[in-house]
């Protein structure tokens, strides 16, 4: 049985039972992560099903990006009464539906629809998933938990996004949204029955407009995975430059990328609890823009045979380890604010998003002038290091999450703050 409600930042009375809740949780990051992507690979079944071309049904994941971006926030305002148990186990039965009714569409049109769905659902579970995992835990605790969820989310591109597409191959597309269903309404049986039944009310909604270090932070997100969506977008065209891979060779570098950010999410989250979110956050920064940076040498030096392979998959090591590291001490800084934490967490995801588009436009438009290959890393690079040069004016101004919890005071959840 789940112990009553407790005060904040402190300890469970019952660990195991929070390890359950926490295992959940990851569970349903991985579905909705594997779900968010695997019509990537599953295209061209899709296109060839419904009548579309591989460009049109691309615009099944463009539709799901932009609703889970921009509808996730305001869902999540217009639900902010509902206590995070209740919001937990709807957004992962609406889920469910969707991915059924994305199994079962009869055209486009339909799919597109069910895919809008899935989508806002997904934009709701993953942001309260997250304040659910901090709420749940101690403050020593609480990025580590926070990176349970990352971690699966992680997991998805190592091993649910490849499972899927070979199931897709095998049995078809279909099969594979039928299967996601299937698991997703396990998982909201699972929910009920693990999370507690008594929780704190969630916090007032304050305006982020008031909380002068929150836009810096989620300017720190949007940079980043600017940077990174520069290049990850068409990591599969800078990899056969540098390695020379192929279909076959990119699905290995990806399951390498993937188990590298399980890791990387683990380690932030050890590092975030054990010193600073700050000091988590520089080093996954500085992995990303290295890593980059060494793409867009072995793209120019072009050595091609086994040195560009060995050369190229300890670039994607680092990387994956260093861009998986980010999401969890940028997750505790905003929770630091106060206010409405399922709120600010979904604001960060569409931040995030919102660099996945901006990023994706800018490496096309490198790649179309002309530029080639090793100036799109270096780009790519370039906006890591800006995103770098916030933290370090956070950590220099000694406003840092470790300073406003120093001595384990507890910040009151109005308080406002000038932390970047």
């Amino acid at each position: 049985m789940v112990a009553g409600p407790r005060a904040p930042g402190s300890s469970t009375n019952n660990p195991v039972v929070v390890d359950r809740r926490l295992a959940v949780l990851a569970l349903g990051a991985f579905v909705v992560a594997s779900d968010g992507t695997l019509i990537v690979g599953l295209l061209r079944q899709i296109a060839h099903s419904l009548s579309v071309s591989p460009a049109s049904a691309g615009q099944a994941v463009t539709v799901f990006a932009a609703v889970y971006a921009l509808g996730g926030p305001l869902l999540i305002r217009a639900a902010r009464r509902l206590a995070t148990r209740r919001l937990l186990w709807g957004t992962l039965g609406v889920f469910a539906i969707a991915n059924a009714a994305t199994a079962a569409a009869p055209s486009f049109g339909a799919l597109l629809i069910a895919r809008v769905v899935a989508a806002a659902s997904a934009g709701v579970y993953m942001p309260t998933a997250a304040a659910a995992a901090a709420a749940w835990v101690g403050r020593d605790r609480r990025t580590r938990a926070l990176a349970v969820v990352v971690g699966g989310a992680s997991a998805a591109t190592a091993l649910g996004v490849p499972l899927g597409t070979f199931v897709g191959g095998v049995l078809g597309w279909r099969t594979v949204f039928y299967a996601i269903a299937a698991l997703t309404a396990l998982l909201t049986v699972a929910s009920v029955r693990s999370h507690p039944s008594t929780q704190h009310a969630p916090a007032p909604m304050q305006l982020v407009g008031r909380r002068p270090a929150v836009p810096l932070i989620l300017l720190t997100t949007l940079l980043w995975a600017t940077g990174s969506f520069v290049f990850f977008t068409y990591v599969g065209v800078v990899l056969h430059e540098t390695a020379s891979a192929g279909a076959a060779g990119l699905a290995g570098f990806l399951f390498v990328f993937g188990i590298a950010g399980v890791a990387g999410a683990a380690g932030s989250g050890w590092l975030s609890d054990a010193r600073d979110p700050l000091v988590a956050l520089a080093g996954g920064l500085v992995l990303v823009a290295l890593s980059l940076a060494a793409l867009g040498v072995v793209a120019s030096a072009a050595p091609g045979g086994t040195v560009g392979v060995f050369a190229s998959g300890a670039a994607i090591v680092a990387y994956g380890v260093g861009t998986w590291a980010i999401t969890p001490p940028q997750q505790r800084r905003l929770i630091a604010r106060g206010g409405d934490e399922r709120l600010l967490l979904s604001l960060n995801a569409s931040a995030l998003y919102a660099g996945v588009a901006l990023g994706s436009a800018a490496g096309g438009l490198t790649l179309a002038a002309g530029a080639g290959t090793a100036v799109l890393c270096w780009i790519a690079a370039g906006m890591e290091v800006a995103a770098l040069a916030l933290v370090a004016a956070a950590r220099s101004r000694g406003k840092g999450l470790a300073l406003a919890e120093a001595g384990g005071v507890a910040r009151s959840p109005n308080a406002s703050s000038t932390e970047f």
